[in-house]
């Protein structure tokens, strides 16, 4: 069996009924051989938020809590980029290791902790918070390679879809996406599109499952985000559960 097929074999086993995220975090690290976290933070977290109320489960309860009381997860805020194609970025690719060791506190905190070499995969939810599969590795040991990469990136996308009806707490919003479209103009079309982005798909998901070009959807949320009078699609999710929640 080879280590994607052990990190969907780890995640069936502990999450698919039971949701035991502790053993679930011990065997996760073990077979990534690193140090993870999987957190959610939202924009309401920027007023108050405990590593006790954000975190689903992780190897390192300590460095994560460090984290959140020292609020280090507002250092970089995810860019709409960032979140649509659902791929991980790796800690070099925005700072250089002569970086990192300028960063002052935080450089401070990663030396605590063991943090260096870090890789995170996130995914924009329905709601507008972000989760985020966050994995790291202390100095001495070895930068996550491009296989790596594509195993987290693989296995982030198989965890959203076996534990996001439960865990994640995503709801379906069908009921409310016809009132909403019909408040902004919205065609038949674009509610679909904007219920399959509610649903967390990325926009080649939506592509591929709705057999429309990626340029037609495209074309489609750009519509969206004009009639919604909204610059970008987390603004958007945050203006439909503005909406269905008045």
């Amino acid at each position: 069996m080879n280590t994607l097929e052990k990190l969907y074999d780890c995640a069936s086993r502990y999450l698919e009924k039971d949701r035991d995220w502790s053993s679930f975090s011990v065997e996760f690290g073990r077979i990534f051989d690193c140090e993870f976290a999987l957190y959610r933070t939202s924009d309401e977290d920027a007023v108050a938020v405990t590593a006790h109320d954000s975190v689903l489960a992780t190897s390192n309860p300590d460095c994560m809590q460090d984290f959140f009381e020292n609020r280090f997860y507002q250092m970089r805020p995810m860019q709409e980029g960032d979140l649509t194609p659902l791929e991980p970025h790796r800690r070099t690719e925005y700072f250089s290791d002569e970086q990192v060791r300028e960063l002052g506190p935080f450089y401070t905190f990663m030396q605590k902790h063991g943090v260096f070499y870090l890789m995170i995969a996130p995914a924009l939810m329905p709601d507008g918070s972000v989760l985020s599969l966050t994995v790291w590795r202390s100095e001495d040991e070895p930068n996550f390679d491009d296989v790596e990469k594509q195993r987290l990136a693989l296995f982030m996308r198989y965890l959203l879809a076996l534990v996001r009806d439960s865990e994640l707490k995503m709801v379906n919003h069908e009921s409310r996406l016809s009132d909403f479209g019909e408040r902004y103009g919205l065609t038949s079309a674009e509610i679909e599109v904007l219920g399959a982005l509610l649903a967390g798909h990325s926009l080649r998901d939506i592509a591929t499952k709705s057999g429309r070009s990626y340029g037609t959807v495209r074309w489609h949320v750009r519509n969206i985000l004009s009639k919604c009078h909204v610059n970008s699609q987390k603004n958007l999710l945050h203006e439909f559960y503005a909406l269905i929640e008045n």
